[in-house]
């Protein structure tokens, strides 16, 4: 099995949609399913989130985009009928048609220019339109007592995303940047992912051991490597992934 950087990314993004997909289906995407529903992801990745969106709403039609060509070409293994993917950046997209929805998951940190993306955002939706932004809560994360490596670890990556030149944590900046672009706040949705069962905690020792290797772009050390075994093996240990969902939309409605 090839380890190189691009193949981490592909495991992490699997499971992560294993982790997230149940509970935010049912917080952000119940009210799908009406035949030509059109939704945009962006940022897509491997699609596998994507995938799951269309196996659950098949009357849906889905587009995802993903700049990483590498990412690109493991979502295209998974175009289906009402599945397609797009090799390039979202302001690339052909056409002036609106989307019903447009989702930014795990995305909009990465994004540099996010007045120019809100810009982009509002252009491309209509009075009927949401937009949903989900991202992990940073201002809820707590570090493990019994994840120091893995929990520093994470705190500095996640630090290094975080804008110069604001005090205000992402979910308030958003509020702050739709706000001024002319969105309306339709309703915030926080949540976490309790790892305290045996299946789920074999789940997210995964993902930490992926993350860890792709965060440094080595094999994990035997240190570390040891720390999430022994996290795993304790009973009583867990780990609470605060996240969070954002919808906005061009008119007044509710979530």
């Amino acid at each position: 099995m090839m380890n190189t950087r691009a193949d981490r990314l592909d495991r992490m993004l699997n499971v992560t949609a294993e982790l997230f997909f149940g509970v935010e289906n049912s917080l952000f995407f119940r009210r799908f399913g009406e035949k030509g529903t059109t939704l945009l992801d962006i940022g897509c990745g491997n699609g596998t989130y994507l995938a799951c969106i269309g196996e659950h709403y098949p009357d849906m039609r889905l587009t995802g985009v993903e700049i990483e060509e590498e990412m690109c070409r493991k979502a295209q293994d998974k175009q289906k009928r009402n599945l397609t993917f797009v090799h390039g950046s979202y302001e690339q997209l052909t056409g002036t048609g609106s989307y019903d929805t447009i989702l930014a998951r795990l995305v909009v940190p990465h994004i540099p220019d996010r007045s120019g993306f809100v810009k982009w955002l509002y252009e491309h939706t209509s009075e009927q339109s949401t937009v949903i932004v989900i991202d992990f809560d940073d201002e809820r994360y707590r570090d493990n007592d019994e994840l120091p490596l893995f929990s520093s670890l994470y705190k500095k990556a996640r630090q290094s995303l975080k804008r110069k030149g604001t005090f205000l944590e992402l979910p308030d900046a958003l509020l702050v940047e739709f706000r001024h672009a002319g969105f309306v706040h339709l309703g915030t949705e926080w949540y976490s992912v309790r790892t305290d069962r045996r299946d789920l905690k074999q789940v997210c020792r995964e993902y930490m051991l992926l993350a860890t290797e792709y965060l440094l772009d080595t094999p994990i050390t035997a240190e570390r490597e040891k720390e999430l075994d022994r996290w795993l093996d304790n009973d009583d240990s867990f780990l609470e992934i605060p996240m969070f969902g954002i919808v906005f939309g061009r008119s007044s409605g509710v979530l």
